[in-house]
């Protein structure tokens, strides 16, 4: 099935023949086999509506200016691909790419908050690419209508219109208390039912995503011993077989709520992050440590997963984290790896959230003390665990994730060790490993996925040209 990319017209309905909808190029019609004079589907996103037809000498195509406002296609700068299958007579225009979110959040950074210069970014690359993409919120959702109100970015300033629902849509809702509420999953459910291409499906629950990966095989060699929190014996038992863990809330993110415990021989020694330090507290008995601890811990589910030795800068812990996405043929690959080094000796966890610091993976290995054939052998394991995890993660998962963010740990003999998955790595500013100009590769790799999940390959014309970087943009009306 040829794909072609072109320019489509709006024109005024006066301009049309009667009751004709669409005129096609001679050439466009011979390309694609088109017979008969039979109307024809014509999709847009999930938008489908049948369209009578002319051929016309024109190397444009013309659409009737009140039929292109039904289907959503409003906007003429962009090159649209086109498909058309001949046993359905359907003609498919795209691809439009849909990000998802709960609701605007507009603050200095722009409307969508902080991850404004992310959606800024998509938007761009669809259209440099050779489609469309936008921004919608929950309540734009509707079971009764294929059409949303969304923001595109365009001429330096947001524009809000209504467009189809779009094929693929990529799950960026940032609240795991807003993703889990019924209402949100019943607008989640709709947008599958209407056939949308759905992904990175939730938040994961640290627990649940450790007993999946924990019944292959394969995961026995990287995975430190973890299990869940049930009260003081499962504690106490831990504790006895490993001399410092972590607790870690089994839904949390960003580092928020991790405890580390050390076992010594005149007691216990307590530490936790707050938004400023980190709290560092000695028990005589295991009584008082796990008093204190069922306070703090407030009833949620907390898993608790032995303590390694990872590698040090400064004194302070370091991991690494790899950004795993699916690319333009459908496939796992690395996107970025980087170190993350917490900022002081007491801290217990390296999340820039709490103060880390972004380091390329070849330098932080460099200062942590490693020889060249040593640092050869540890980047090479790295991102052969990073791409194994996520396609044992994939085997043992439901629903449809395309990224991923792996958090990795080497200890000090180079020993490479999985310590957490996440769905939906951060798209704020501040965790940018390269901030230079243009759209970070993360997005590419977005937007080229969803392209190829939506029939398309992007636009060979086109080149992705660098897109200044700016957050502080007004919304228009």
């Amino acid at each position: 099935m040829p794909q072609r990319y072109t320019r489509i017209q709006r024109t005024p309905d006066q301009s049309f023949p009667a009751a004709i909808d669409v005129l096609l190029p001679a050439s466009f019609v011979k390309q694609y086999g088109i017979v008969g004079k039979k109307p024809f589907e014509l999709m847009y996103g999930l938008r489908t509506i049948t369209a009578a037809f002319e051929i016309t000498t024109s190397s444009v195509i013309k659409i009737k200016e009140s039929f292109a406002q039904r289907l959503g296609l409003l906007e003429e700068e962009i090159a649209y691909g086109l498909h058309f299958h001949p046993a359905t007579r359907r003609l498919v225009i795209g691809p439009i790419v849909g990000i998802l979110i709960s609701r605007m959040v507009p603050t200095d950074e722009g409307p969508f908050g902080s991850i404004t210069d992310f959606c800024r970014e998509v938007t761009q690359t669809c259209r440099l690419r050779g489609g469309l993409g936008f921004i919608f919120t929950l309540d734009q959702i509707s079971r009764e209508k294929d059409m949303v109100n969304g923001w595109t970015y365009r001429n330096g300033h947001w524009i809000k219109r209504v467009f189809p629902i779009p094929f693929c849509t990529y799950n960026r809702i940032g609240s795991r208390k807003v993703e889990e509420r019924e209402e949100t999953k019943e607008k989640i459910a709709i947008l599958k039912e209407k056939g949308v291409l759905f992904f990175n499906e939730q938040f994961l629950d640290k627990w649940q995503i450790h007993q999946r990966m924990s019944l292959l095989p394969e995961t026995a060699a990287f995975t430190p011993y973890t299990d869940l929190y049930k009260g003081v014996a499962s504690l106490q038992a831990m504790l006895q077989k490993h001399p410092y863990i972590y607790l870690k809330p089994s839904s949390g993110s960003l580092g928020r709520g991790i405890i580390r415990l050390s076992r010594t021989q005149n007691g216990y020694i307590c530490q936790y992050a707050t938004l400023n330090d980190t709290v560092t507290r000695r028990y005589n008995s295991f009584n008082l440590l796990h008093q204190m601890l069922r306070s703090r811990m407030r009833k949620q589910p907390y898993l608790m997963q032995q303590g390694l030795h990872l590698i040090k800068l400064k004194g302070g812990i370091v991991d690494f984290r790899a950004l795993v996405q699916k690319n333009k043929n459908g496939e796992w690959s690395i996107t970025s790896i980087v170190g993350r080094s917490a900022p002081t000796c007491k801290s217990i966890v390296s999340n820039v959230a709490r103060g880390g610091t972004i380091l390329p993976l070849g330098n932080t290995l460099i200062a942590a003390g490693f020889s060249p054939a040593a640092r050869a052998s540890i980047t090479a394991s790295v991102r052969q665990h990073a791409l194994l995890i996520a396609r044992l993660f994939e085997q043992c998962t439901e629903g449809h994730y395309a990224e991923l963010g792996i958090d990795l740990g080497v200890d000090r003999t180079g020993k490479v060790w999985l310590l957490e998955i996440n769905s939906k790595p951060s798209k704020t500013n501040n965790s940018l490993a390269n901030a230079g100009k243009g759209p970070r590769p993360s997005v590419i790799r977005l937007v080229d996925y969803c392209f190829y999940r939506s029939g398309y390959i992007p636009n060979p014309r086109k080149k992705t040209m660098q897109i200044k970087r700016s957050s502080k943009r007004r919304l228009s009306p």
